[in-house]
């Protein structure tokens, strides 16, 4: 642990900070560890790092503190690969330690290793029984891979069984944000607040969710009044991530936009809450997702990987008039991208990246079959990404159910998998694997009951993948053996880093 530790903060370059610089000899050491505890729940992760900097761990107890500290701090700015061989090596080394266990559990998610992730999941649960956060891992990962009914039933049932449970409220409305349901994540949280007046953290939830809708002043006021109620109760750690997070964007509170010189980085007009700007280039700000100019309206969809590593196919309509791309892939890079292609006739378009991803994640030039009629497909993409986040990419499940789209189209064909905003441009895989379309939308439900007087289900396009131009460099195959049929996880895994989200303003 301690090769790593010391690893972790060789050749960093840091801002200065009311830390950087200074030596602090005199500070007890237990209140040192706190300081940095109470900045990473706060997101301040500068500022974490500039006191572990100065932090001498004396003990084992020290160095699996630091470095699930450390671990934490690489999930919090979307770096799981590098995050989760400190979760792994504190839970080897303090296997009672339940914040181990559940950050490699969360780690293993975010790099789409569900098996590890169950394994981790397990070893939380034992650990903490009445934790409601393992089984919210467990219900993302049904979404994810495309069982959105065992993750409903998942978190039903924990809900059911617990109902006046603060922690088990608080992760079904973070479970319902994650499916998309923003009001009814939110209508939870009051209700609850409403019969427990001193429920602290579901305040201090129902503050980031104000935050995050723009509503500044009522979100600050919630989160204050969180931290008066933390105090009451004894519990001055929460009361005081709390008042770290309300010193740095307290004074945001009447700004519709927070200045990046004050050192809050760049969002979408969809994600407004303010995350701190860390200044290592191996520790870029969690937030600023895209290299785009401050205020900006983002836009996105889905893409996917060609031309060994050099290339993104996605759709027309996801960047055409747009003035800056960029890509961000399953694994957290950010490339920017240039369009090198908008085709006249299909709703296709190729972007180049300014820096080329290694081969291997690039679809193979051969793995791309037109599809039969009854054959299962998943989808793969980022769905309601300004909602669910951008982190990672989710599957859908269903058939391909005519070989040709909307009125008979033939350059595109109808499926059955659910498709969602966010979702265009991506891919469509067979279950061994192959490239068999690209997602374009799905039928107008409300025109379509205005005109017809009722509502069609699984109604969704893709375009054949023989649409995809030459530049592309990808070849049609057919009548060639198919590898083995694979799971929906172990597809999901095989795929994540070849699947992007694109990004784009106008």
């Amino acid at each position: 642990m301690r090769a790593r530790w010391l690893l972790f903060f060789c050749g960093w370059t840091l801002l200065s900070t009311a830390f950087a610089g200074e030596h602090i000899r005199d500070e007890d050491h237990a209140t040192l560890l706190r300081q940095a505890a109470v900045f990473v729940e706060a997101e301040r992760y500068k500022d974490a790092v500039a006191v572990l900097k100065n932090f001498e761990p004396r003990s084992p107890d020290d160095e699996v503190s630091v470095g699930i500290l450390t671990g934490k701090i690489y999930l919090g700015i979307n770096r799981p690969a590098k995050a989760v061989g400190y979760f792994e090596e504190a839970q080897s080394q303090a296997p009672e330690r339940f914040e181990a266990a559940l950050g490699a559990a969360q780690t293993h998610l975010q790099l789409g290793q569900f098996t590890q992730a169950r394994h981790f999941v397990q070893m939380a649960q034992s650990l903490k029984p009445d934790s409601s956060e393992p089984d919210l891992v467990l219900a993302t990962m049904a979404l994810r891979t495309g069982n959105p009914s065992q993750a409903s039933a998942q978190m039903l049932g924990l809900m059911k069984s617990r109902p006046e449970s603060e922690g088990v409220v608080i992760s079904y409305s973070r479970y319902l944000a994650i499916t998309g349901d923003s009001a009814a994540a939110k209508r939870v949280l009051e209700g609850f607040a409403e019969r427990h007046p001193d429920a602290a953290a579901v305040r201090e939830q129902l503050g980031d969710w104000e935050i995050k809708s723009g509503k500044q002043a009522a979100g600050l006021q919630l989160k204050r009044m969180a931290a008066t109620l933390y105090e009451r109760q004894g519990d001055f750690f929460k009361r005081d991530v709390i008042q770290a997070w309300v010193e740095v964007h307290g004074q945001f509170a009447s700004q519709a936009e927070p200045p990046e010189a004050k050192g809050v980085a760049q969002q979408s007009r969809e994600d407004k809450s303010p995350v701190p700007v860390v200044a290592d280039k191996d520790f870029a700000p969690p937030v600023k997702r895209f290299p785009f100019p401050s205020g900006v309206m983002i836009t996105g969809g889905s893409g996917f990987i060609v031309d060994g590593g050099r290339k993104i196919v996605t759709n027309r309509h996801v960047v055409e008039g747009g003035k800056e791309f960029a890509v961000r892939t399953g694994l957290g890079e950010i490339i920017t991208a240039r369009l090198l292609f908008l085709s006249s006739t299909d709703d296709i378009a190729v972007l180049e990246l300014a820096q080329p991803l290694p081969a291997d994640r690039a679809i193979p030039a051969k793995a791309y079959v037109k599809p039969g009629v009854g054959r299962n497909v998943v989808v793969m993409g980022y769905p309601l990404w300004s909602v669910l986040g951008e982190g990672s990419p989710s599957l859908t499940n269903g058939i391909v159910s005519k070989r040709t789209g909307l009125q008979d189209d033939k350059g595109t064909f109808q499926l059955t998998a659910k498709v969602n905003k966010g979702n265009s441009g991506g891919p469509v895989f067979d279950l061994h694997g192959n490239v068999v379309g690209i997602t374009v939308g799905k039928l107008d439900s409300k025109k379509f009951q205005d005109d017809e007087g009722f509502i069609p289900e699984d109604v969704n396009f893709a375009i054949h993948v023989d649409r995809i131009p030459p530049i592309a460099n990808i070849q049609l195959l057919s009548d060639v053996p198919s590898p083995p049929e694979l799971g929906a996880e172990e597809l999901y895994q095989t795929m994540l880093g070849k699947v992007v989200m694109v990004a784009t303003y106008k």
